[in-house]
């Protein structure tokens, strides 16, 4: 297993413009001590600058660390013909960016994190099945000739929750195509993250290893919106607050969680992902600490 740092981590300090693209990995390889880096385009436009893209390649090797995973909202479903067409040119350009990286694998969304709750039905989502399995399948073929593996991960509301990935992935027929599981976001939907990692966390190429605050719905923290999870709480599918953690710090198991990972046989890339109030250098570095620990124990 590699342990690894998500850049959407310390993003806030990339987009206030207090650090470069550069010295974000620079800081994550030889400061935190990941082992490999997941890109996020925020921030960090590296389909407009090809140049950038190796800087970033080439900054992480230096520092003993390397680009692993690309990842990218995306959204596919409730829009026109045009729109559908514009949104996959836009992430295969996406995908190419990644091979610059040098990144293996390459997180695609499906559906929009802002979808509106009541849109998110069992009822809307076999019906968006089709065209979900269609767009990975070409997503897929089109990466196949970069040698790279597209992602699903249990991202947002309407594509979330074991049922619902364990669907996609049982259709999907494509050899590059695999999972992302993400420890914390199955709270978004309600799920219990332990259950889902039994029954999910066998089946995954990469992991997000991510911590929440939980509170239900009688007891409303205060300075809540129904989306905006950097930092402040936020809602769950039905109504639950959440706002994100240093990893060991929140109301998740991760200690049991870890060890169901463990048990999984899982032997990939495992990354932090950090979204707390704290100053995101510290909470980033202690959540990546006791991501190791927990992973060793």
């Amino acid at each position: 297993m590699k342990f690894g740092i998500s850049v959407y981590s310390i993003s806030r300090k990339i987009t206030s413009g207090e650090i470069t693209p550069q010295e974000a990995v620079k800081w994550l390889a030889a400061e935190a001590g990941a082992e490999t880096i997941e890109i996020v385009p925020f921030g960090i436009d590296v389909v407009n600058n090809a140049a950038l893209a190796k800087q970033l390649c080439e900054t992480a090797k230096d520092w003993g660390s390397q680009i692993g995973n690309y990842s990218l909202n995306a959204n596919f479903l409730q829009l026109d013909a045009a729109g559908y067409k514009a949104e996959t040119a836009r992430v295969k350009a996406h995908i190419e960016s990644a091979l610059e990286l040098g990144a293996a694998t390459v997180r695609v969304d499906m559906s929009g994190y802002r979808r509106k709750p009541e849109d998110n039905t069992v009822e809307n989502f076999i019906g968006d099945l089709p065209l979900v399995v269609d767009t990975y399948n070409e997503l897929c073929d089109f990466a196949a000739q970069y040698g790279l593996v597209i992602l699903l991960e249990n991202h947002g509301f309407h594509i979330n929750g074991s049922d619902r990935v364990g669907a996609v992935l049982a259709q999907v027929k494509r050899e590059n195509f695999s999972f992302q599981f993400d420890a914390g976001n199955f709270l978004c939907v309600d799920e219990n993250p332990e259950v889902a990692a039994k029954k999910l966390a066998g089946k995954a190429k990469t992991i997000h290893m991510k911590d929440f605050y939980v509170r239900n719905e009688e007891n409303d923290p205060g300075d809540a919106t129904q989306f905006d999870c950097s930092g402040s709480w936020f809602r769950s599918q039905h109504g639950a607050y959440l706002r994100g953690s240093i990893l060991g710090q929140g109301d998740m198991n991760m200690k049991k969680i870890s060890e169901i990972i463990k048990n999984s046989g899982f032997c990939g890339c495992a990354y932090l992902e950090y979204e707390g109030m704290e100053d995101c250098y510290y909470g980033t570095k202690v959540g990546f600490d006791n991501m190791k620990k927990l992973f060793d124990r």
